[in-house]
Order: C-alpha cells, then sequence, then structure tokens
C-alpha cells in the first residue's frame, strides 16, 4: 500500500509546485492601510522568489511624481523594499509593482496607502 501512496502523492503534488506563482503575501504599508509616523521605505514580501532585473516596487505622490528608490531585493528576492524620500507630505500614495516569476510569468499591479 506505501508503495503506491508514495508515487500517487508525488504526482499530486510535482505539478502544483511547478505551476505556483510568486504573488504578495502582504506589504508595509498595507493596501489602504494609513500611516501617521514617518515612512523611510515600503516593502512588499513575496510568495516565491523573483527576478531582481524584472523586477521592481514604486511608489508615486498624489500628483504622480516618483518618491522611491530604486528597489532592493532580500532574503532570496522573495521581498522587494524601495526607500522613500524623507518627509513625505499627507495625502494619498500609489505603490506600483511588477515581478517576474522564476517561472517566467509577470505579474503586475498597484495599491494605494494614505500619509496623514
Amino acid at each position: 500500500m506505501k508503495r503506491i501512496l508514495l508515487p500517487l502523492i508525488l504526482l499530486l503534488l510535482i505539478p502544483a509546485l511547478a505551476f505556483s506563482h510568486a504573488g504578495i503575501l502582504n506589504s508595509t504599508p498595507p493596501k489602504n492601510g494609513i500611516v501617521t509616523a514617518p515612512l523611510e521605505k515600503i516593502t512588499i514580501k513575496l510568495g516565491a522568489s523573483v527576478e531582481p532585473a524584472f523586477s521592481k516596487a514604486e511608489v508615486f505622490d498624489p500628483d504622480d511624481n516618483k518618491v522611491s528608490a530604486k528597489t532592493t531585493f532580500l532574503k532570496d528576492n522573495r521581498v522587494m523594499e524601495s526607500e522613500l524620500k524623507k518627509n513625505l507630505a499627507p495625502g494619498v500614495y500609489t505603490v506600483k509593482w511588477k515581478f517576474l516569476s522564476m517561472d517566467g510569468h509577470t505579474v503586475k499591479g498597484k495599491y494605494s496607502f494614505t500619509i496623514e
């Protein structure tokens, strides 16, 4: 019975691993979050490694001016960080992100947060 179960489990598990895509697990600040303290950087944690050469996270102010530096990658390219300009004014900021997952899929999106 064990001889049959192990191969069956592997057959079911391998396709799931092969077709898993990187996705956002969480971010700081979070989507639609409100920031009341000075903010130095944004952080996006991913479910899988990404290709840094084709991945980035950028932050834009209410007038659509970029207020972030180059994206850095941590923890086996599973965390993207972008430092922000100092003393950002109150308003709604937009994070635009994109990444190339190791399985070759490009994923992109955006979310907003508010600085009070």
